[in-house]
């Protein structure tokens, strides 16, 4: 079972020796932990992947690390999006493409993702044209949607992508005494399986040390944003 929002609070105090109550608040916390998920989120996705097997070249990024999928599945998702004028907008939350295919009376059809400086040359071409007849389907991205060639195609787009974190809550009720409690209720949990949750506390340290001016925070923060050690 992978840690709740309220466990990230534990680490965090023992991390840094506060008690319950220290100087680190809940909300203190999930600025600082929601800040990392998303600089993590996009690290796997391939920012600082640096080549596989220690070849040299490019850098790597999700598509070419199975480890790196595996941690990301809890924000993998398929969804389905019905063309309009040949435009497929992209769903809330999107972040990262895996795959898409174009769903056309129960057929499923390959798409070409082109640039836009190739949309002239595909428009132009005479062997591959695009065409709803041979079901030629090419798609070009812009930040919203993608655009369909032809213009003309119409169906749902079946699109496999990763969508942003969810920000993390500490939900809380007052007891007699007018002092915060835990209450899972109210909370919003974090979606990562537990290691990750792990180096994520540990990286949002980096954060809690620039505000409290902190330096053996920061850099124990700084340290696993570097090396990518738990």
């Amino acid at each position: 079972m992978s840690w709740t929002v309220d466990d990230i609070y534990k680490l965090t105090r023992f991390l840094t020796k506060q008690n319950q109550s220290g100087s680190i608040s809940a909300t203190d916390l999930c600025l600082a932990w929601n800040t990392e998920q998303h600089a993590f989120q996009s690290d796997l996705l391939g920012k600082w992947q640096n080549r596989n097997n220690g070849k040299t070249g490019a850098n790597t990024g999700l598509v070419l690390n199975e480890t790196v999928s595996t941690l990301l599945a809890p924000f993998t998702l398929a969804g389905s999006i019905t063309l309009a004028s040949g435009k497929a907008t992209k769903p809330a939350g999107f972040v990262y493409e895996l795959a898409m295919r174009l769903l056309v009376s129960g057929t499923e059809h390959d798409v070409t993702k082109i640039n836009h400086g190739q949309i002239i040359q595909v428009n132009k071409d005479v062997i591959d044209t695009p065409s709803t007849t041979d079901h030629n389907y090419y798609a070009v991205e812009y930040e919203a949607y993608y655009q369909f060639l032809p213009v003309t195609a119409a169906g749902a787009l079946k699109l496999d992508y990763i969508t942003a974190c969810t920000d993390i809550v500490w939900g809380f009720t007052y007891d007699v005494d007018g002092r915060q409690v835990y209450n899972v209720g109210t909370s919003v949990q974090p979606k990562w399986d537990t290691p990750s949750i792990v180096e994520i506390t540990k990286r949002s340290l980096a954060n809690l040390g620039v505000s409290f001016k902190d330096n053996d925070f920061s850099q124990f923060g700084k340290a696993n944003i570097v090396t990518g050690d738990s």
